[in-house]
Formats: C-alpha cells, sequence, structure tokens
C-alpha cells in the first residue's frame, strides 16, 4: 500500500502487526479517497522489562488535502486493540469533516 506507512520505532516489526496495520488503513483510505497518506507511528511506552504493564503507543495521522489533516494517539496493553482504537478515532474525524463538507 503505497499511501501507508508504518514506522516502527522500537517495537519489533512482524507481519501479522503489519498485516492489521494495512487492514485497518484500507478501510480508513476507502473512507477518505482524497487522502495522500497515512502514517502510522508505533511505540513502546513501558516495555516489558519495567516495573507496570507493558504499554505500546500508536499514533495515525491522515494527510488530506488543503490542509485538513487529522490525527490521533492511542495508548494501550493490547497493541492490536490499540490499533483498532486509533482507526475508529480517525473514522469519526474524517466522518465528522465530511458531515461539515470540509472533504
Amino acid at each position: 500500500m503505497e499511501k501507508v506507512l508504518i514506522e516502527w520505532g522500537d517495537l519489533v516489526r512482524t507481519e501479522a502487526i503489519e498485516t492489521d496495520v494495512f487492514n485497518k488503513a484500507e478501510k480508513i483510505l476507502t473512507f477518505a479517497p482524497t487522502a495522500t497518506s497515512l502514517i502510522v507511528n508505533l511505540k513502546v511506552i513501558n516495555s516489558k522489562q519495567s516495573a507496570g504493564v507493558p504499554t505500546q503507543g500508536v499514533n495515525m495521522e491522515l494527510r488530506l488535502p488543503n490542509n485538513q489533516d487529522v490525527r490521533t494517539e492511542k495508548e494501550g496493553a493490547d497493541l492490536y486493540k490499540t490499533i483498532k482504537e486509533a482507526q475508529q478515532a480517525i473514522l469519526s474525524q474524517v466522518k465528522s469533516k465530511k458531515d461539515q463538507n470540509q472533504i
């Protein structure tokens, strides 16, 4: 997917995570066809070696024409759930912009 850029940060790259991100991105890009790119940044906030619950962060930025970009930042212990929450937040923002006829 040429419009999707995954920045792995300090997270280990796996095909399963990559596939999940691309599947979520496909839905976002279908919903926002004018988007020029989707940047997904994955990072470890609290690693398994440190005290407390292991936590990952997901930042998504959807680049849209006319500086109408939308972004979200989510954190959680389950990376797949956190990616889905970020996807839902982006879709909600895009829907809101569409309802306002800004896109």
